[in-house]
């Protein structure tokens, strides 16, 4: 008579249920990385959108701050005396002239110092 409990098939079924044990083990520690990741995700781009929307926000900003009309009405505020100059409508370029290079002017003699 053959005995039906013999130790290679126990071994081999031990074996089968831990490598399936692993196998689940090893699906749900991913799922669980996945969920960890697609939150992170999901946050940087709300972040994103944020710094979008705060970019915006201080253009205009700066747009508004910069027209003409307003520089006007902050200089009339300021008080400072400043006269307005007429630039037209889209403004003008004026180039200056490139500046000369001049002689170093000489350093001058100090008590221990000797002149160059």
């Amino acid at each position: 008579m053959q005995d039906s409990l013999r130790p290679g098939w126990l071994l081999n079924c031990l074996l089968f249920a831990s490598l399936v044990t692993a196998i689940g083990a090893c699906y749900v520690w991913l799922d669980a990385r996945k969920k960890e990741r697609e939150g992170q995700i999901l946050s940087m781009h709300r972040e994103i959108r944020q710094f979008e929307d705060q970019i915006k926000e201080n253009e205009l900003l700066m747009h508004r701050r910069l027209a003409p009309e307003d520089l006007r009405a902050r200089a009339a505020r300021a008080g400072l005396g400043l006269k307005p100059i007429e630039i037209g409508r889209r403004g003008r370029l004026v180039r200056l002239p490139e500046p000369t290079a001049a002689e170093p002017e000489p350093l001058p003699v100090i008590a221990g110092n000797p002149p160059p």
